[in-house]
């Protein structure tokens, strides 16, 4: 196990003294969802409507393309806003688009789309004034300050994956079998899931890098030598006594995050037959051709002879032949 913070090399102190940073404000961030599972009346926010708007807001994040940030920001703020106010689930749509647009604003270069347009691509029923106006109440009701961004998991994530790439040895075990883009890939699905919604970002941060390096090392054929492997996992140790994590957090935290893992990879591996939907605005419609009333008016084709079909009469190039 490595030595204490004040003791580490000078290359490890500012990305401690980000952890450091990241751990006091924390728990500033924190939801505490409780959401129902069912709802009576049709009418609460259930953990499926929130589940569910989540994933639109992935869709955005990767249509635009826009960094994983964005996105674990979003479900931060909608999950603050959601702890704070009953809301109802007609409601969802606007909230959880207004929320990617304060998570956008947090972004390096602040350039979101035109609100018109994200407002279309996730079909949500709302106009451009009801979705400022929606801004404005949840920026109100939180605070919202565009001076420094939310803790979300994925500040810890890159603050733990820097660490630990910088403490990787001269195999680079690490850095070979946690890769950036699964990585990323995974803490979106995360934040997509209400169950870890109450946890630590801290926590979920550090069993998601545990659980990629253990599936990593599992798959490596040799298997790589225990002294570098019990280097990294000695780190992994420092980091969660550094951020105070429990056994039984952990391993609490580890439970909901792999069944959340699991689920994702089995969806991965199942056909997709959903049925495409298209919804177009009544002008649009009106301008279609109609097919309703269509017919299939073609002979069918007796390619064998076997099929007793009325004499019919065909015309080509202006000639007329009979059978």
């Amino acid at each position: 196990m490595m030595a204490a913070p004040s003791q580490t090399p000078g290359y490890f102190r500012p990305s401690l003294a980000q952890l450091e940073e990241a751990l006091s404000l924390e728990p500033k961030y924190l939801p505490v969802l409780q959401l129902p599972p069912h709802s009576l009346d049709g009418q609460e926010v259930t953990v499926g409507v929130r589940d569910g708007t989540a994933h639109v807001l992935r869709c955005l994040k990767v249509w635009y393309d826009l960094p994983s940030d964005v996105l674990c920001v979003a479900a931060n703020v909608m999950d603050r806003f959601l702890t704070k106010m009953k809301v109802k689930s007609r409601h969802m749509a606007c909230i959880s688009v207004a929320a990617f647009q304060i998570a956008g604003r947090y972004s390096p270069n602040g350039n979101m789309p035109d609100s018109n347009e994200i407002l279309a691509l996730s079909q949500s029923n709302c106009t451009a004034g009801d979705l400022s106006r929606m801004e404005g109440v949840i920026s109100s009701k939180l605070g919202i300050s565009y001076d420094s961004a939310p803790i979300t998991v994925a500040v810890f994530l890159r603050i733990f994956h820097d660490l630990l790439k910088s403490i990787d040895g001269p195999d680079q075990l690490y850095s070979s079998v946690v890769k950036d883009s699964e990585m990323w890939q995974l803490v979106e699905v995360i934040a997509c899931d209400a169950a870890c919604s109450n946890f630590r970002p801290s926590e979920l941060a550090l069993v998601l890098l545990c659980s990629l390096f253990d599936s990593g090392i599992a798959a490596l054929n040799p298997p790589p030598a225990a002294p570098s492997v019990l280097s990294i996992v000695s780190y992994f140790a420092h980091l969660q006594k550094l951020c105070q994590i429990s056994e039984l957090k952990f391993y609490g935290c580890h439970s909901v995050v792999v069944s959340a893992l699991n689920w994702y990879h089995a969806q991965m591996k199942l056909p997709n037959k959903q049925r495409l939907v298209w919804k177009l605005s009544n002008r649009t419609m009106k301008r279609l051709r109609p097919t309703d009333k269509l017919v299939f008016t073609l002979p069918t084709i007796d390619e064998h002879g076997q099929l007793q079909l009325p004499p019919r009469l065909f015309r080509s190039s202006g000639s007329t032949s009979s059978e």
